[in-house]
């Protein structure tokens, strides 16, 4: 479904991710792990072209880009590739004056171009799965965090994306709130939704991981399935990486 080859980004002088390799099958959901700056939100950013490659190559599906530091991809390619992905971020980025509804709908109407009712009876079946039918009305400052996400997960997935991309979708809300949007992600796992998830919750990462990938320096220093990597891993440094984030008592919550 997904592979990545040698991907470098850099900003600047600084080298960001050192030659990614990684391979994602279809219907499986990949969490990256790893302290802040490692790598994790470029990397994502870089599968859905938020951010261009300096070099590599990155495939989904049949559609795929090689990357030059001299020549960027033009930007058809960019575009087809970027719709095949949806996003989900830290902050939610909902639009402030439009309602649940309209803030998942929105995107059929104005990039696609759906008319209105069907695009609203997609946006009403997506805020149904994420439990928010009755909140199709209500504005996000009218809704919790966790619902806010919640409705930025629908957005994300209006379009039928072939991958989810999801960059700390926990992080700004408290345990009880980000619970919420692990049941979310964990239904849409259990679903066969191909997902790239960049967190420091392992609750969610125990919950919902097929393949756990530790990242520092913009390097995979190890990957493997939850139980090996947040349990038992082989490096020292993703042992002591897991430890200062107390994973037992929290993946006792979760198993």
């Amino acid at each position: 479904m997904i592979e990545l080859s040698g991907i470098v980004k850099k900003f600047g002088d600084t080298i960001v991710l050192q030659g990614i390799d990684l391979s994602i099958p279809e219907g499986s959901v990949t969490v990256l792990i790893g302290p802040s700056g490692g790598g994790k939100s470029t990397l994502l950013r870089c599968v859905n072209l938020l951010e261009i490659p300096d070099s590599g190559s990155l495939k989904l599906g049949d559609t795929g880009i090689g990357f030059d530091a001299s020549m960027r991809p033009r930007r058809d390619e960019v575009l087809r590739l970027r719709r095949r992905t949806g996003m989900v971020f830290q902050s939610f980025n909902l639009f402030p004056h439009r309602s649940a509804l309209r803030n998942v709908s929105e995107g059929l109407t104005a990039v696609l171009k759906w008319d209105e009712e069907r695009a609203e009876a997609r946006a009403m079946e997506l805020l149904e799965k994420v439990g928010l039918a009755h909140k199709a009305k209500s504005y996000p400052h009218e809704l919790s965090g966790g619902q806010q996400q919640r409705v930025a997960i629908a957005r994300a997935m209006a379009h039928s994306p072939a991958v989810l991309l999801c960059d700390e979708p926990t992080s700004a809300l408290d345990p009880e709130l980000a619970a919420e949007v692990v049941t979310v992600l964990k239904k849409l796992a259990d679903e066969g939704v191909t997902m790239i998830l960049a967190t420091h919750d392992l609750r969610l990462a125990a919950a919902v991981a097929h393949e756990v990938v530790f990242i520092e320096n913009g390097r995979i220093l190890e990957s493997g399935t939850p139980q090996e990597v947040l349990f038992r891993p082989r490096s020292e440094r993703a042992a002591a990486f897991v430890a200062t984030l107390g994973h037992q008592p929290v993946l006792a919550v979760v198993r």
